[in-house]
């Protein structure tokens, strides 16, 4: 089978595989921080290795995550450990790694159009209980099938460094037995049908 001629951008320019690497970490570093950008610069560069141009392209898009990790202009997704020892919420609008995936991207998006997140990812007009049937209503599409079959349980830890909250699985379990309840998994399920 005969090579296909790949298009290129005019003599000058960017290629497209420079093109698409400069965008995916100019997105991931502002939506999900460096581990996240590292983690998609990797599939992509996997993904777009049939453009000959493809091998600088990554070593350039790995050497401005790892001048934004060494400039701090994207905070770390870990929490922070403070004085007394105890773990320091994420700053607002820095998604763990687990929620900042494209299919959580997807989710996020969703949720903010219909006013339930704000641009910082933060719960609306949702109370304790809601949000904690909305975390659990979104971890449960982003696990995968092995991570649900062997009943792995850090699901609230996530949310819980994002939205400065503790206890999220006592909310959960005490929104089960509100009238709430159903109407409000209805709406997520209608929302994120397919996800």
């Amino acid at each position: 089978m005969a090579n296909p001629q790949l298009s290129h951008m005019p003599s000058g320019d960017f290629s497209i595989a420079r093109k698409v690497m400069d965008d995916a970490v100019a997105f991931h570093l502002a939506n999900g921080g460096p581990t996240v950008a590292r983690q998609h610069v990797e599939q992509l560069a996997n993904e777009l290795k049939f453009y000959s141009d493809i091998n600088e392209a990554y070593l350039d898009a790995m050497a401005r995550i790892a001048e934004a990790e060494r400039t701090g202009r994207q905070p770390s997704r870990r929490a922070q450990t403070g004085p007394n020892g105890k773990a320091q919420p994420a700053q607002k609008g820095v998604l763990p790694p687990k929620l900042a995936s494209g299919r959580a991207m997807f989710m996020w998006r969703i949720l903010q159009q219909e006013g339930l997140i704000d641009d910082d990812y933060q719960p609306v007009g949702l109370s304790r209980t809601m949000s904690a049937l909305l975390a659990n209503d979104m971890i449960t599409r982003l696990s995968t099938e092995t991570e649900r079959l062997l009943g792995i349980d850090d699901k609230w830890k996530p949310f819980e460094q994002l939205w400065d909250r503790s206890n999220m699985k006592a909310d959960y379990n005490h929104a089960m037995s509100l009238a709430k309840t159903r109407p409000f998994l209805g709406r997520l399920n209608r929302l994120l049908a397919g996800i």
